[in-house]
């Protein structure tokens, strides 16, 4: 089975408790009708930061994800996504994400996760 780290190239730059950094560069088939990475490319990438963020002491899974897209990034950019976790309990855990080109905040949301039994 293929992994979506692998299909849109994301690397685990970090992982720590309640927190994790992922990267990826944009590469043509990412882009949108207008020459800028696609939106979907942009949440994928946070998305992928935040189930790493929540996972970490027990399985969780996203009720909710909001992505705010702030500035657009090209072919050729490499793109960092953070997730931390801000708050909640042992079930449900509240993440704030972002996503870098560089220093420039270019996309930024919230998620919420729910903790679930071990799928089997």
């Amino acid at each position: 089975m293929v992994k979506i780290h692998d299909l849109f190239g994301i690397e685990v730059l970090e992982v720590k408790e309640g927190f994790a950094r992922v990267k990826a560069r944009v590469r043509r088939e990412f882009l949108n009708i207008h020459g800028t990475a696609h939106g979907g490319f942009l949440f994928t990438l946070a998305d992928v930061a935040f189930g790493l963020a929540v996972n970490y002491d027990s399985p969780r899974m996203a009720i909710s994800i909001n992505m705010n897209f702030i500035k657009p990034a090209f072919e050729g950019d490499e793109l960092v996504a953070e997730a931390k976790v801000e708050g909640g309990g042992k079930r449900v855990k509240f993440c704030l994400l972002r996503v870098y080109k560089g220093d420039d905040l270019i996309a930024e949301g919230t998620a919420i996760a729910y903790g679930i039994k071990k799928i089997q």
